[in-house]
């Protein structure tokens, strides 16, 4: 009896030490966060970019949302190379994204905000599609 107890207590100081040098860890590790890929990457810097676009032509600012309009455009194209390889889905999205963002773009130039503020929005409906089915 007097043999048991003194195993039981050799074995829990024994992990106490072992979990006091990090040798034994007390709960396992949650696994590490996967890194988005590059396309989801690019597609997440044009839905930034479309939405302070958006931002600023709600205020009527078209300078500042055609600046924001360029800034889209090139994740944009930064996306149609990244993404190859996605589902279909993901490179029809971005290429209406493209155009909506084209046509916006054109809009702020005209300093028609309101027209540019529809087109953003049907940009961010695309990039919001492409968002949801891209890996």
């Amino acid at each position: 009896m007097n043999r048991s107890r003194f195993t039981a207590a050799t074995v829990t100081a024994a992990m106490a030490v072992a979990v006091t040098l990090g040798i034994v860890p007390l709960a396992v590790a949650a696994p590490a966060a996967v890194a988005a890929s590059p396309c989801v990457n690019d597609l997440q810097a044009a839905q930034t970019s479309n939405n302070a676009a958006i931002a600023a032509d709600l205020v009527n600012d078209t300078s500042t949302a055609r600046t924001h309009n360029l800034s889209t455009a090139t994740s944009l194209v930064a996306a149609m190379g990244d993404c190859v390889g996605q589902p279909p889905v993901v490179g029809a999205n971005i290429l209406t994204a493209s155009a909506t963002n084209a046509t916006a773009l054109v809009y702020n130039l005209l300093g028609a905000s309101a027209s540019a503020l529809s087109s953003e929005r049907a940009t961010a409906s695309s990039l919001t599609q492409a968002l949801a089915n891209a890996t």
